[in-house]
């Protein structure tokens, strides 16, 4: 593969990797819903929901070049196999622990859990034996 091909693909791997981190970390901040906007387990009222989406907006703005370094360095070590099945997992989790009616052991959840899994071991294997 041609050097700007690879590194323009690296380069736009870790711009994804780094939204994906802030999306990750926002969606424990807060969630918003047709019902209102919950942070910390409790419905806010608008007030405090302003602040709340505001100061994480900020407090993740700041952040983003140090999330931006990690996601070069995880982009640089870990094979692209293992990364998508930690984002399997990650995503499933995340997705269960903001819908509380979702429950993380119903048999889809695990299948989804399993292939995370299999996808991470895999991709070590592949670094390894390759």
């Amino acid at each position: 593969m041609d050097d700007s091909l690879y590194l323009w693909l690296r380069d736009q791997g870790i711009l994804m990797l780094t939204g994906i981190f802030v999306t990750y970390i926002s969606s424990f901040l807060y969630t918003m819903n047709a019902q209102g906007f919950l942070a910390h387990g409790k419905y806010r009222k608008k007030e405090d929901a302003i602040l709340i989406f505001l100061g994480s907006t900020l407090i993740l703005g700041a952040v983003t070049p140090i999330l931006y370094w990690i996601a070069g360095l995880t982009i640089t070590f870990i094979p692209p196999t293992t990364i998508f099945g930690i984002l399997i997992i990650g995503t499933n989790y995340v997705l269960h622990y903001s819908i509380p009616t979702w429950k993380q052991t119903s048999t889809k959840s695990l299948l989804i859990y399993l292939l995370g899994t299999f996808l991470v071991i895999l991709g070590f294997l592949i670094k390894i034996y390759l």
